[in-house]
């Protein structure tokens, strides 16, 4: 996987205000096995498998090259037909499918073929049994992982005081486009964990994680463009390269280990240990067709300390974290199909993220009412989740049934505010120039 590391000198990060929880995180590696209490609300012991913030802030200049240089030579084959800057989670006409591109030329460029034999083979690691049973797994969890992923994963992803420079600056969460965002988002994991042939090579899944890497590609490309002609536009000294690997490692870990260890225990949910590794399994494989760093994942412990380390290094909300995160909740207030008040979303934040940083995020505290609503329902939760292994075949397939329905209706049904045709994560016109 070919990766390339800009020569960019690291910044101290001024005006940021997690000093005070910061100040029991080792700042050299001979300090293991320290107790870490109460990080945004995740206690753990800081060992030898952890990183501290300068021994990881190289990869926050460092990125997936391969994608980008593959971008280029798709511009030669098929030029964009507009050169104005859109929002990548726009819709219209004048887009492209970098996926079909990237196949239709694949042969006939060396750079494209690289791309397209790196996504076409799979690693020796890869154990398709293994990843089915990760995609079983959200059949069986499915409503705590849908809201892990929706306040924990991406509500709670906005105290990452550096990713959301990235947001903020192509519109990504503003409150006209969130809700498309999390549709988009929602899509991409159903796809993802919709059967095992979904995530094969071919695949609904396989194809979209290849897309969204593209994609990704683009934005980066763009930025670094506009920084290039209005310098100050986004300062890679402080934020590093646009969806750089870090942050995609970031963004991994929320959707697996974060899951894992944070937003299923606060909903009362404790994973075997043949079930974080199956899980973990599936996101590994996704992440590598991302173009994401994923030798991190190898293990459970290796990961875990990953995540805590990319925690302990980047997640001090900013203004702009407060912005996004309350965007995130403006958007899915009192829409259907549910029609939840914003107060019991807010609780929902509280719950999955902790009260530390959910009033970092400038969330407003829910009444306590609307907190035992959430209790309630994780205990309802628990309760159908630990009867699911224990039903007959036709219950359980009769369930993930209703699962899937419901996620497709939320996607695509209009009258709700869904996004209508399945997105093809395409680049905008324009985007891409």
């Amino acid at each position: 996987m070919l990766r390339f590391l800009t020569v960019i000198p690291a910044h101290p990060r001024g005006g940021q205000t997690a000093t005070s929880v910061r100040r029991h995180v080792p700042s050299s590696p001979r300090h293991q096995f320290v107790k870490i209490p109460g990080f945004w609300g995740h206690d753990f012991y800081w060992t030898s498998k952890h990183k501290t913030a300068p021994e990881i802030a190289h990869l926050l200049y460092s990125y997936d090259k391969l994608a980008t240089d593959a971008l280029d030579r798709l511009d030669e084959f098929s030029p964009p037909t507009s050169k104005a800057w859109r929002c990548p989670h726009g819709a219209g006409d004048g887009q492209r499918d970098l996926y079909v591109l990237l196949q239709k030329y694949a042969d006939s460029d060396e750079v494209l073929g690289q791309l397209w034999e790196e996504v076409s083979t799979v690693p020796e690691w890869v154990d398709w049994e293994q990843i089915e049973r990760g995609q079983r797994l959200v059949y069986q969890y499915s409503a705590q992982i849908l809201l892990g992923l929706l306040y924990k994963s991406l509500l709670g992803g906005m105290g990452a005081y550096r990713v959301v420079e990235t947001l903020s600056r192509t519109g990504g969460f503003g409150v006209r486009v969130t809700r498309r965002r999390l549709l988009e988002t929602l899509q991409h994991f159903m796809e993802v964990v919709e059967d095992i042939d979904a995530v094969k090579p071919g695949g609904k899944g396989y194809v979209s994680s290849v897309r969204v890497r593209l994609l990704h590609a683009a934005v980066r490309r763009r930025l670094m463009q506009l920084e290039h002609e209005r310098p100050g536009y986004f300062d890679m000294d402080k934020w590093g390269v646009p969806i750089n690997d870090l942050h995609s490692i970031g963004t991994i870990s929320v959707y697996s280990v974060a899951i894992i260890y944070m937003a299923l225990p606060r909903q009362g949910i404790y994973l075997t240990d043949q079930q974080i590794t199956d899980y973990l399994a599936l996101w590994r494989w996704v992440g590598y067709l991302l173009g994401t760093p994923v030798d991190w994942m190898a293990t459970p412990a290796q990961a875990k300390a990953m995540m805590e380390s990319v925690m302990t290094s980047e997640v001090a909300p900013s203004a702009n974290s407060r912005i996004l995160a309350n965007n995130i909740l403006t958007a899915e207030a009192r829409i259907p199909p549910l029609h939840a008040p914003r107060e019991l979303l807010a609780a929902q934040a509280y719950q999955l993220n902790g009260d530390d940083l959910a009033g970092a995020l400038g969330i407003e505290k829910p009444r306590w009412h609307y907190r035992a609503i959430v209790w309630v329902q994780c205990v309802v939760l628990y309760w159908l989740s630990y009867t699911y292994p224990w039903l007959p075949t036709d219950m359980q397939r009769s369930r993930d049934r209703k699962f899937k329905s419901f996620a497709h209706f939320m996607i695509h049904s209009k009258k709700i505010g869904g996004i209508g045709e399945s997105t093809k994560f395409e680049c905008p016109s324009g985007l891409c120039s």
